[in-house]
């Protein structure tokens, strides 16, 4: 149900391709000119022919005359006085020479970036304190930071500073191995989102169908668990028996951080396929028993380790609970994004011990000789087994895989991580719940209920603490 990366754990963002064979928005005879020349490139090289002009490949992004211009534009953006409106410029034209670069040239004005930022002058540091000395560092790089943030993007095609600053983290996490210095540059601006997207400043709206079509357009391109594959796809999940809610932060209104999709459904759901049917009938929404949260997809991947997930799903609560007051059932239909690589890396006494010796002997009387580890075990687990003796086999690895891997009070999966971190109990386990080619490769097709239960949340997270988290009789049993 949940891709919360960034916030809450890594997952793939991923892009839509545009829909029913459509082109892309502003497609000219001059881009698809580029694209026919960027394949017959690729043809070119594949059949060993040389461009005409090679370019060398340990060029520079930026030359020496740039990395120089650089240098003196920036360590201004760094001085004192917050309220400089030549800094505040300086600081706006590297954002808007940055928005407009290319990926080389990007990460090389960030090396320059993280390179003025070590040698900032520190005013007012004691000679010879290290902790004064990185204390005013710290806030020589927050000023950076603040200057950038305070734009507000009118005019020209520069973004909003605030939403420049997330797009700029993002790259700073994907390069921070290759640029020194990214890290505490990082670090800071961590410490600044952590107040800037405090969920008591976020706010919660529904994104219906009436919504403006651009904010339909990033539903489509953001949906990380699930992806919508056409705009009937999208709008059966916006229907009348269905409910979409974003966060939305007040500077950036047309730009959700972090979304989740609800089905109304008169039983706990079990498997994906019938949840997304396009066919299926309208639900009566006065006989409801049960809300389904099917997918949460974090938008923003330079807001990790910004957490506010778990406050969205809490608040959705009160909000379907003050629109249905009947309304009394909350779960989950979750995938396990991690469970088909840990499988693949266990070793085959270590998955005998798991299983046990009982049904060791049901699978060598069903099914022959054992598997000998952990990836052998994953290819003799189809998502789509009509055997009794596999679907119970994977079920057991899935269980203890949710509740017993792991460490600290922390599951090894990160969607379980974030469920039971919410307070949330393992309802069940679901075999051929989502028949993807994504969900075959992440959980040989398995899905799993978390059910909410408002007034139990506080004792569940407690327990979780204590390693022992909550889980239903059924999931017990497969243990």
């Amino acid at each position: 149900m949940s891709a919360l990366e960034p916030a809450e754990h890594p997952a793939e963002q991923k892009v839509s391709a545009p829909l029913d064979g459509a082109e892309p928005a502003g497609d000219t005879l001059l881009s698809r000119f580029g694209r026919w020349w960027g394949r017959k490139g690729e043809a070119d090289a594949a059949h060993g022919k040389r461009p005409a002009k090679a370019e060398a490949s340990d060029a520079p992004a930026l030359s020496t005359r740039a990395m120089k211009r650089q240098r003196e534009q920036l360590r201004p953006c760094f001085d004192a006085r917050l309220t400089d409106g030549a800094a505040n410029a300086a600081a706006q034209a590297w954002q808007a020479e940055y928005e407009g670069a290319s990926e080389p040239v990007r990460q090389a004005m960030l090396t320059v970036l993280a390179e003025v930022a070590a040698g900032a002058d520190a005013p007012g540091a004691q000679a010879g304190t290290a902790s004064g000395l990185s204390q005013a560092l710290s806030n020589a790089r927050i000023r950076f930071f603040k200057r950038l943030a305070a734009h507000h993007g009118k005019g020209g095609n520069s973004a909003c500073g605030l939403h420049f600053l997330i797009q700029l983290r993002a790259d700073m996490l994907r390069w921070h191995k290759r640029v020194p210095g990214l890290r505490v540059l990082d670090e800071d601006l961590e410490a600044l989102f952590s107040t800037w997207f405090d969920v008591g400043l976020l706010e919660l709206q529904p994104i219906t169908w009436d919504s403006p079509a651009s904010l339909l357009e990033k539903l489509i391109r953001y949906e990380a668990v699930h992806e919508i594959s056409s705009w009937t796809d999208l709008r059966n999940r916006l229907d009348s028996d269905r409910r979409c809610y974003a966060f939305f932060h007040p500077r950036i209104p047309r730009e959700p951080l972090i979304f989740v999709e609800v089905a109304f459904v008169p039983e706990m759901a079990a498997n994906v396929q019938a949840l997304l049917d396009e066919a299926a009938p309208l639900e009566d929404l006065r006989r409801v028993k049960w809300a389904i949260f099917y997918s949460i997809s974090n938008t923003q991947p330079g807001l990790r380790g910004v957490s506010f997930g778990n406050f969205l799903l809490k608040r959705v609560i009160e909000e379907l609970q003050r629109e249905f007051p009947k309304l009394k059932q909350f779960a989950t239909l979750s995938p396990m994004p991690g469970f088909a690589d840990w499988l693949r890396r266990q070793p085959g006494d270590g998955i005998a011990k798991i299983l046990g010796e009982k049904r060791l002997a049901r699978w060598a009387e069903r099914q022959g000789t054992p598997p000998a580890d952990g990836a052998a075990w994953l290819a003799a687990l189809p998502a789509d087994a009509p055997d009794g003796v596999v679907r119970d086999t994977a079920l057991t690895l899935a269980a203890h895989y949710l509740v017993r891997e792991g460490g600290r009070g922390q599951p090894a999966d990160p969607v379980a991580r974030f469920h039971l971190g919410n307070g949330a109990c393992v309802e069940r386990l679901n075999w051929g719940a989502d028949l993807s080619r994504k969900g075959r490769a992440q959980g040989c097709g398995m899905m799993v209920n978390y059910l909410y239960v408002p007034e139990a949340l506080d004792d569940n997270l407690a327990r979780l603490g204590e390693g022992n988290p909550r889980m239903s009789r059924a999931v017990g049993k497969l243990l």
